[in-house]
Formats: C-alpha cells, sequence, structure tokens
C-alpha cells in the first residue's frame, strides 16, 4: 500500500504520496477543492490518506473515502513531537504526516457522526452569540466608565433601559453611538435564549437525552453536549477512558517507587469538561439526594469545594456514559451486588 499525507489549509493544502518504503512518489501543492484533491491522488490505487486534526478534516476524509482511499484523521498532539523533529515547512509537513501513516505513528481520531456535527454546530453558535452578547455588555459598561458612570449590577431585562438613563442624564451625547450596540446586545441575547430553547425542544422528544437528563445537575445542555462528544458510547471499553478522552483524570507520574498524581489533563472538549463542573456545582448545592451527591459533599469537606466539583464532574462523565451504553436511567441508590 501507498500512503498519503494531507497538510489541510482553508486556500491550499500540500500532499505528498510516499510508497511502502518510504520513497517519494508526488508532492504538490493544492487547492482545497474536491476536484484537485481527486486529481493529487490518482494513478497509485487505494492509498491511506493521513490527515492532521482541522476545522476541514471530516470534509476532507469523506471526500477521500468517497473516492475509494482509506482516510485516517489523527491527534494532532500526538504527532506534534514528530513535526517538531524536522524543519516545520508545509512541504515537509505533509510528508511527515505521510510516513507517520507508512509507520504506523498515530493515534485516530474518531470520526463523528452527521447528527453529532449538527449537535456539536448548534452548540457552538449558541457560544458564539453568548461570546457577543458579553462581550457588547462589557464594551458599552466600558464606554461609560470613559464618561465616569459606573452602571454597576443590573438584571438582564432593566440592562437596556438603565444604560439609557444614565447616558441621557452623564452624557447623551453618545446615546445615538450606543443604541446600536444595545440593539446588537438585545438580538444576540434572544437569539441565544431560541437556540436553547429549540435544543431543549428537541431533548424533550429525545430517549437518549431524557436517560441522561435523569441525572441529578444534567440538563439539555450537558446531554447535548455530551452526545455531540462522545458520539458513540460503545468505542470506549472502560469509564476511565472516558475521563481521560474529557481531559477529566488527573497527570500520572510514575517512575520506580515514586508516584504523583497532578492535576486534570485538560485535554478534549473544554466546553462539556466546563458544563460537567457545573454540572457538578448544581448537583452538590441543589441536587436531590442521591449516592453521588453525598460522596461528593463527603470529599468536599476533605479536599474543599473545587477538588470536589472536578471529581463529581469526573464521576458524571463515566455515569452517563455507563446509563447511555447500558439504555437505564439514573438511580439515587443503586443496588450492589
Amino acid at each position: 500500500m501507498n500512503y498519503c499525507g494531507i497538510d489541510l489549509s482553508s486556500k491550499s493544502s500540500d500532499i505528498s504520496i510516499i510508497n511502502g518504503k518510504g520513497s517519494q512518489l508526488r508532492r504538490r501543492e493544492i487547492a482545497t477543492e474536491v476536484s484537485d484533491i481527486g486529481e493529487a491522488l490518482k494513478g497509485f490505487g487505494v492509498l491511506k490518506v493521513i490527515i492532521e486534526a482541522h476545522p476541514l478534516a471530516e470534509t476532507v476524509a469523506g471526500i477521500v473515502e468517497e473516492l475509494g482511499h482509506v482516510p485516517v484523521i489523527i491527534d494532532a498532539r500526538a504527532a506534534k513531537n514528530l513535526m517538531d523533529a524536522m524543519k516545520k515547512t508545509d512541504r515537509r509537513d505533509a510528508q511527515t504526516l505521510a510516513e507517520i501513516g507508512r509507520c504506523g505513528w498515530y493515534v485516530e481520531v474518531h470520526r463523528k457522526s452527521a447528527v453529532a456535527r449538527q449537535m456539536r454546530s448548534i452548540l457552538q453558535a449558541r457560544q458564539a452569540l453568548l461570546k457577543s452578547n458579553k462581550a457588547l455588555s462589557s464594551s458599552i459598561r466600558g464606554l461609560l466608565r470613559s464618561h465616569g458612570i459606573r452602571l454597576g449590577k443590573v438584571s438582564k431585562g432593566q440592562f437596556v433601559e438603565q444604560v439609557k438613563k444614565v447616558t441621557a442624564q452623564a452624557a447623551p451625547g453618545i446615546l445615538a453611538a450606543l443604541s446600536g450596540m444595545l440593539d446588537a446586545w438585545v438580538v444576540t441575547g434572544e437569539r441565544a435564549e431560541q437556540v436553547k430553547k429549540a435544543m431543549v425542544k428537541a431533548c424533550k422528544q429525545d430517549e437518549i437525552s431524557a436517560c441522561l437528563e435523569s441525572t441529578p445537575g444534567v440538563g439539555p445542555l450537558i446531554s447535548t453536549a455530551y452526545r455531540a462528544t462522545i458520539d458513540d458510547p460503545h468505542r470506549f471499553k472502560r469509564g476511565d477512558e472516558v475521563s481521560d478522552y474529557l481531559g477529566l483524570a488527573p497527570r500520572i507520574y510514575q517512575s520506580g517507587e515514586v508516584e504523583y498524581r497532578g492535576r486534570i489533563t485538560k485535554q478534549g472538549d473544554a466546553l462539556l469538561r466546563s458544563l460537567l463542573v457545573e454540572g457538578a456545582h448544581v448537583l452538590l448545592t441543589k441536587g436531590r439526594d442521591c449516592a453521588l451527591k453525598r460522596w461528593g459533599l463527603s470529599l468536599e469537606k476533605r479536599k474543599g469545594s473545587a477538588k470536589a466539583k472536578v471529581a463529581v464532574a469526573r464521576k458524571l462523565a463515566v455515569l452517563l456514559w455507563r446509563l447511555w451504553k447500558d439504555e437505564k436511567m439514573f438511580e439515587a441508590f443503586p443496588q450492589t451486588v
């Protein structure tokens, strides 16, 4: 078999094809388009095509698969050391990727289903709206401070009226300029809420979401983010693989008789990880009584609130995986055999 490495970029990509002995067969720069990719891969039979994780990786992998080749999306972190060992150029990166495929020195990334990608896009759209909404709020407050106006704590429902009121009193000359920003702030907030409501509605009609949301502290946002990230629960054999994948497992250093456990790795999906920590906080503070809550509160007394939340988040990640995989609802006090 021959091997191909594609170093992706939005406009153009570099392709390198080598044979089983590592000899260069083709190297070229192409436009990141279907026709160009198809033309560049012609004439070498079925190729194993190595693609580094990238926003376009799923799309290109689909194109490669339709052309009859074998696409493999690899973890960029795992390939970093090999990339750094060589001179950093796009052409060399493509050749290194091909060599990684030939030698098998890669960690394959799970290719998400269309449903999971759609869920992820919806979550990212909502996050972008919230980010814009928060940025607008901060900018408005900053502009007011430059005129000696400190807005203070204001509810979302009163924000626009309060800004207009204090501006009209202290700095009427900037009110017209702020009006556009206030309109944008209202729109981004409303659109983010609409996306959330649609998400909640979809979750109510879904059996998997109902299963996940039977767990205290877990709502539509967490269940949607969890499904979008995990995609297929059966690709994990053990619960600790799930916590490792989500970056909730502690770093471990072991040498001889020395073993040190540090902070969590924080690898994987940052959004889901933060949502799980929020869910753990809700479980510990407002959630109904259950074995997990009792365990978390006990840990909180010994280790403190921050460590307890992270530990409960890790337990939640594994618990949700088991409920999904086994198609079961949450039990507050499960029976042990």
